[in-house]
């Protein structure tokens, strides 16, 4: 395996990767991994969270002669830029920059797999649809749901977890929101302010709130993007995925019939798996455990039969 540094300019901003090859010479397929939400790094790590999600994907794939790029979204790790500025469309943009980049990288075989994890399944398709040189998508605790209902599913989960919260970490917070109120009202309250705003950030309380990346994932309508696209997609889902539904892939599957679906028992949203209850206030215990072995395996296993470009195009004259 050989890695080094890869960097795009877009937007005024100089964005970093990591180009992770099989060996140092060689022309491969390439996966180009997008990011879920939040300030991550290429790793899909941030202060307080340690994912190591596509760096350990990367390693895998190039044990089976697939390369990889991840990088650091805008204004995270060695990227420049304002994170909390971005929208969810700069984030695609940047994913259409990697994709020009890669079209012509000396090591790629031709044609591009991208890989998402969470609201990276959404950034995933938009690209696709715009990009003839996406082969094909692997879209990781996708959704099909409109973001408002994610939220709230998400919202619902926490109040009804902090009821049954034992010890004092239980108590301390439900004090917190008999103060604050509950967080299904404090989620419709928050939604509200989204909506009404103009401004590229809100600041709630100590919080800088990202609001105009979040103004316009409620607005996204996701089941037409998913239904537009025209490559094989894998989908995966985790069985006890609190915030984003585990049905949802079955739905994808329903309505594209490129969408080859599954569901992994006991795979939470951070692909760990987890024997328990699903529950958020379990994934700082989790993180403990290595990213999910069988995961890897269905991954690398269904990319190995993805045909090569040259095959793609023989298929289509």
């Amino acid at each position: 395996m050989h890695e080094y540094e890869l960097s795009v300019d877009t937007g005024g901003h100089r964005l970093s990767g990591t180009v992770c090859l099989p060996a140092p010479a060689g022309r491969y397929p390439v996966v180009l991994m997008l990011h879920g939400s939040g300030p991550l790094d290429r790793d899909e790590n941030m202060r307080g969270q340690r994912l190591d999600v596509f760096n350990t994907i990367a390693h895998r794939l190039a044990a089976s002669g697939i390369a990889s790029v991840r990088y650091d979204k805008r204004g995270c790790g060695k990227s420049t830029g304002v994170y909390s500025n971005a929208s969810h469309s700069d984030f695609v943009h940047d994913a259409l920059a990697w994709v020009d980049r890669l079209a012509s990288a000396p090591f790629s075989a031709g044609g591009i797999t991208l890989l998402g994890h969470s609201e990276g399944t959404v950034v995933a398709p938009r690209v696709a649809v715009e990009r003839a040189e996406v082969r094909a998508l692997v879209l990781l605790c996708p959704t099909v749901t409109d973001f408002e209902t994610v939220l709230m599913r998400q919202a619902e989960q926490i109040e009804g977890e902090l009821t049954r919260l034992p010890g004092l970490q239980g108590k301390l917070l439900r004090f917190y929101t008999r103060l604050t109120g509950s967080p299904v009202a404090s989620q419709r309250k928050l939604l509200a302010r989204i909506r009404a705003s103009t401004t590229p950030t809100l600041r709630i309380g100590l919080r800088t709130l990202e609001a105009a990346w979040l103004r316009e994932l409620l607005q996204l309508e996701i089941a037409p993007l998913l239904a537009a696209v025209r490559c094989p997609m894998l989908v995966v889902a985790a069985a006890k995925d609190i915030q984003c539904d585990p049905e949802d892939a079955q739905r994808i599957a329903a309505q594209n019939p490129l969408a080859e679906a599954h569901v992994i028992e006991d795979l939470t949203h951070i692909l760990r798996r987890d024997t328990r209850p699903a529950s958020l206030f379990g994934y700082q215990q989790l993180l403990a455990q290595p990213v999910d072995s069988q995961l890897l395996e269905l991954i690398a296993g269904w990319l190995e039969r993805q045909p090569a470009r040259d095959e793609l195009t023989q298929n289509t004259t």
